[in-house]
């Protein structure tokens, strides 16, 4: 037999309200029919293309017709219509979902006949089953999606479909004919002609390129003979992939490897990513996220041949700083888009100007991607495609996936590429950005949109310590930052080089023990890391001390930050107080401790040495503590008998209370607490324990620290059960704007479940539901919105000029409850730390610096001899600005487009912290004679003046700034 007419019913009245959300099955089976219908053997057969119809009011006319219901439209239908249509002489396809199934069904009736003489066979058309080439029979399957997403886009575009059907049924009849008569190169001709058409319609609503983006997601497990055809496919792809991960690979699979790099010579295949793991970013070190980009890029571009030119991540890690860290290490394009769960700006655009904080501006495209895999997604596509074509400077559209992609229409769209662009060009991520016309449109985010789900993802994945790991990573980033400083500026001081191979090793161990990593690579990295401080210290004492008068011992005190700072230093050896000072503020020596508080020069040093005699006991009218109270001269600390909190923080005089604190025990719901007035009318409803037991001692009374111990009990006041025990230590110092606090819990019952409802937390509160309130993140003062936010070292609370910094020592997850409460979390589910440090500060202006002092230690280093020759105390390095601090001293870096400079010199790392533009001079030991700021990879940004002995540096808010410092050559 033959078919005189392909049919396909479709579950709706017309292409106008063809579905768009179908079950995968669904969808499958819908597009499949469209597809199968085009089969070179049903065209040959019928010598007209396939048309549609609805379902519910299927033809009339059945006699020979094949009639295609896709699984969706069988629900659509007339009771009994299928079997009248059979008993009409139709042929019915019913209950298909894959191409194969459909293809059977359909060619069946034809293939019966085989036995039928020749001469009825030339009347009939093809009655036997020919042998085509399955390449050849799938690109007519592509031919047949092609049409009806075509058709489909056309409309989304609200345009009336002028297609050249007479033309597209004369190449296709032609391509089938050719293609029953094994004429492959004839067919893909005439196939060719048809897309070609296509191509010609689709120009009349949108005439300018659209393109299409693989995106394909590798992993180590996923490199396997699937990706090694998709990177030979001589298709642009573009792989996401860490540095890593692609490491990782090219020791299993080198030969993968080989095809990669000539794919990528070949500007076939593109590795986008960049970093070298996807950690924790925002909720790091900033100097972590810079050395995971360098260190990102330079192993990709040695395993692949080619530095990657757009970031990407599978993970979530979006920032406002992004932009210029991005930029300056040699990107010039990103995925401002989430695979990962999150919040973040998610308005869509194919192409975005990506502006940062500082105001850098990094184009980015920020469509959600499509999934390859599902076929639910290409019923969208032409829906999709639209909103593109018709918002966007540029219509595009991206397709995520996993090496292995077994849907037949991601591959009907690569052939559908093959034969000509119609519904997209598909291209490398670099040609997107570099080729293609921006909106203009600045798209500025700032760091309140964003937040990550590294919390909950943590506990849901029943991770160890999720709130003290990242603790944990703070000490261990401080203490090996401290201890480069103190030896990078002893190898600077000579003129050595200074980033030694022993300090690079260390440095990547150091950053591999990153909060997500194994629980193996952080104990290596704290191996490692044991003794490096004080080797530090011991490294530029030694320089500091040269020469020194050996009549008197003492200690060299260190300070690795580019700021005054204030410290807390234990004396055990000194038999008495320090001599007096002007930078020693207070002391506490007595039975159980030995300390003082002594102030040490940015970047700089101080020489304490022990008195000859006791100093004589100065007595004050007003005492440092007494019980439930310590002050100073900057405030007094009131602390509560009934929570053993702190009851009001304010300053003298007719001031009101700036702050409150207590522990706190949430349950993940509302509980009624029964009033015990017997008069109440309701009872009072809360998520939180109560407080039970409290006793407060006052372990120290002066004369230079304070101290008051308060403990007491957690529990739950419906059932009366104790919840947990706990400890609290306030201690004050004289001289020193800082109220220290550490917890000790001592939990009977630990959280439970959803980390953000159902924990242990330190509860601050404050009097202005006003104020305005700032956190940290990448070491810069950001804004927040809503309930969650994220702020590893401060939290500040701004009432006018007056200020109080809560610093949370790397406790990085906090909840806002209601308009002035605040609840740092302390335990979540899983979590095995139960002692906690905060620092409280009043009316402190540069909450980074506060932060960073309570964190980073100092450097102490006991000398038989001293002082130093060059007096008490001095610096090596000066900032003008306190919003502006040196992270870091480095070697210099070659800009071989600028040419051969003097070598004599180093280079220093610059952070902006507050937002706030600032013109700045930096001075050090020696007097420059040149300086110029670089980019990451050492290209000159631009040239600095020299005013004296200083280099003048404009500094942007946020900015990140690293500078070269040249100076004579030596002889």
């Amino acid at each position: 037999m033959t078919y005189n007419d392909i049919v396909i019913l479709i579950p709706c009245h017309s292409l106008d309200d063809f579905p768009t959300e179908l079950d995968e099955k669904e969808a499958e089976s819908l597009l499949n029919a469209f597809a199968v219908a085009w089969h070179p053997e049903l065209l040959a057969s019928t010598r007209v293309i396939p048309s549609w119809h609805r379902s519910d009011e299927p033809p009339q006319f059945l006699a020979d017709r094949l009639l295609l219901v896709p699984k969706t439209s069988e629900d659509w239908l007339p009771y009994g219509w299928i079997e009248e249509a059979e008993a009409n002489g139709a042929t019915v396809v019913s209950g298909k979902i894959q191409r194969d199934e459909y293809t059977a069904a359909a060619l069946a009736p034809l293939h019966s006949t085989d036995e039928a003489p020749e001469a009825d066979a030339a009347e009939t058309g093809p009655a036997s089953a020919v042998e085509i080439s399955s390449e050849l029979v799938a690109d007519f399957y592509a031919l047949g999606f092609c049409y009806i997403q075509l058709e489909l886009l056309t409309r989304c575009m609200h345009h009336f479909s002028s297609l050249d059907e007479a033309t597209i049924q004369r190449e296709a009849i032609a391509a089938a004919d050719a293609a029953l008569a094994n004429d492959e190169e004839a067919a893909r001709a005439h196939l060719k002609a048809c897309f070609e058409v296509l191509l010609e319609n689709r120009e009349r609503f949108y005439p300018i390129d659209c393109y299409l983006i693989d995106l394909c997601l590798v992993a180590p497990e996923w490199a396997n003979d699937s990706l090694q055809a998709a990177i030979a496919d001589e298709q642009p792809l573009n792989l996401l992939i860490t540095a890593q991960d692609l490491e990782t690979v090219a020791e299993q699979n080198p030969e993968l490897i080989s095809v990669l790099k000539k794919s990528c010579e070949n500007l076939e295949t593109e590795v986008i990513g960049g970093e070298q793991e996807e950690i924790a970013t925002p909720v790091i070190a900033v100097e972590s996220l810079i050395w995971q980009l360098q260190a990102g890029t330079e192993t990709i571009r040695e395993i692949s041949g080619r530095a990657p030119t757009t970031w990407a991540r599978r993970r979530f890690g979006l920032a406002s700083l992004l932009p210029m860290l991005l930029h300056r290490s040699g990107f010039h394009s990103a995925l401002h888009l989430v695979l990962d769960d999150g919040v973040y700006p998610d308005y869509e655009q194919s192409k975005i100007h990506w502006e940062g904080a500082d105001g850098t501006i990094l184009d980015a495209y920020s469509r959600i991607p499509m999934s390859a895999e599902g076929a639910a997604s290409y019923l969208r596509f032409p829906q999709r495609m639209a909103e593109s074509m018709e918002e966007d400077q540029v219509g595009a559209l991206m397709f995520a996936r996993w090496p292995e992609v077994k849907s037949p229409f991601y591959q009907d769209l690569k052939r559908i590429h093959r034969y000509a662009p119609v519904l997209g060009s598909f291209v490398l991520l670099n040609d997107f950005f570099q080729n293609t016309e921006s909106s203009g449109r600045h798209s500025s985010y700032d760091a309140r949109e964003y937040l990550s789900p590294f919390l909950s993802q943590l506990v849901a994945m029943r991770k160890p310590d999720p709130l003290s790991r990242f603790i944990d990573y703070f000490h261990r980033h401080d203490e090996f930052t401290a201890g480069r400083w103190f030896q990078t500026v002893a190898q600077a001081i000579y003129g050595k080089p200074i980033q030694e191979a022993a300090l690079c090793k260390l440095e990547e161990q150091i950053e591999h023990a990153h909060p997500d990593a194994e629980e193996a690579t952080v104990q290596a990295a704290s191996e490692a890391l044991a003794g490096f401080h004080e080797a530090g210290v011991s490294q530029l004492s030694e320089i500091i001390l040269q020469g020194a008068d050996p009549a008197q011992s003492g200690v060299l005190l260190l300070n690795s930050l580019s700021f005054n700072r204030r410290v807390v230093v234990d004396l055990p050896d000194f038999p008495h107080e320090p001599e007096a000072r002007d930078y020693i503020k207070a002391t506490q020596f007595d039975e159980q401790r030995k300390k003082a508080v002594v102030e040490i020069p940015g970047a700089g040093f101080v020489w304490l040495q022990p008195g000859k005699s006791p100093a004589p006991t100065v007595k004050s009218n007003v005492p440092i503590a007494e019980p439930l109270l310590l002050r100073n001269e900057f405030f007094e600390v009131h602390i509560h008998e009934e929570t053993g909190g702190i009851a009001q923080i304010k300053e003298y005089g007719r001031k009101p209370n700036r702050l409150s604190q207590q522990l706190a025990y949430r349950f993940p719901y509302q509980r009624n607490i029964p009033r015990p007035d017997p008069l109440g009318d309701w009872d009072e409803k809360t998520p939180y324990a109560a407080i039970r037991g409290v006793q407060a001692e006052l372990t120290c009374a002066g004369p230079g620290m304070g101290e008051i111990v308060t403990t007491g009990e957690l529990y739950d006041q419906v059932s009366g059960n104790a919840l947990a025990t706990f400890r609290q230590t306030f201690q004050l110092w004289r001289g020193r704007p800082i109220l220290d606090l550490k917890i000790e819990l001592n939990a009977q019952v630990k959280p439970e479940g959803n980390p953000w409802d159902h924990y242990y937390a330190s509860r601050f509160a404050w009097g202005d539901s006003t104020a305005s309130l700032t956190r940290s993140l990448l070491e810069s003062a950001h804004a927040f919105q809503g309930e969650r936010f994220e702020g590893p070292h401060y939290f500040e609370i701004a009432e006018g000029e007056e200020r109080v910094t809560i610093l949370n020592h790397g406790l990085p997850f906090h909840r806002k409850t209601g308009p002035r409460m605040l609840d740092s979390m302390l335990v979540v589910e899983g979590e095995s730390r139960w002692e906690f440090q905060f620092s409280i500060a009043l009316n402190q202006n540069f909450p980074m610096q506060l932060a960073r002092n309570v964190m980073v230690p100092a450097g102490q280093f006991s000398s038989p001899a001293g002082p130093p020759r060059m007096g008490d105390q001095g610096w090596l390095f000066h900032v003008s600005t306190s919003n502006v601090q040196i992270t870091r001293v480095m070697d210099l870096k070659q800009d071989e487009s600028n040419g051969a400079r003097s070598r004599n010199g180093f280079a220093i790392r610059l952070i902006e912290t507050e937002g706030v533009h600032r013109s700045i001079k930096l001075r050090c030991f020696k007097t420059p004679v040149s300086a110029r700021q670089r980019d990451f990879h050492g290209k000159t940004v631009v040239e600095l003046p020299i005013e004296e002995d200083a280099v003048l540096v404009e500094m942007s808010l946020y900015e990140i700034a690293e500078i070269e410092i040249f100076f004579e050559e030596s002889h």
